[in-house]
């Protein structure tokens, strides 16, 4: 299946890939197959980016799916993807 995959604001990962967008043929079809599939590729930067030192998924992450609907991480395992799906990886920060 083909997931095309976007890095918005998330330069720790898009340098690693060397773009800011992708696409994936994976076997699964869940959010935690994509990023299994980024890590497995790319390396342990690429996890780093994504989880926090106790190995969860880091919450200034958000996920959409298609550019419409958000994704929690307790949803990753959940089997919702479909070929040619958008998913999304945004870096959310705040300064004041």
């Amino acid at each position: 299946m083909k997931i095309k995959v976007e890095l918005k604001g998330f330069p720790i990962v898009s340098d690693v890939i060397g773009k800011k967008s992708l696409e994936l043929d994976i076997d699964g079809r869940t959010l935690s197959d994509v990023i299994e599939n980024l890590i497995g590729l790319y390396g342990t930067k690429v996890k780093e980016a994504f989880y926090d030192e106790k190995g969860r998924f880091d919450p200034i992450i958000q996920v959409a799916l298609n550019g419409k609907t958000f994704v929690s991480p307790e949803e990753f395992g959940r089997p919702i993807l479909q070929d040619g799906d958008t998913v999304a990886f945004l870096l959310l920060l705040a300064g004041g």
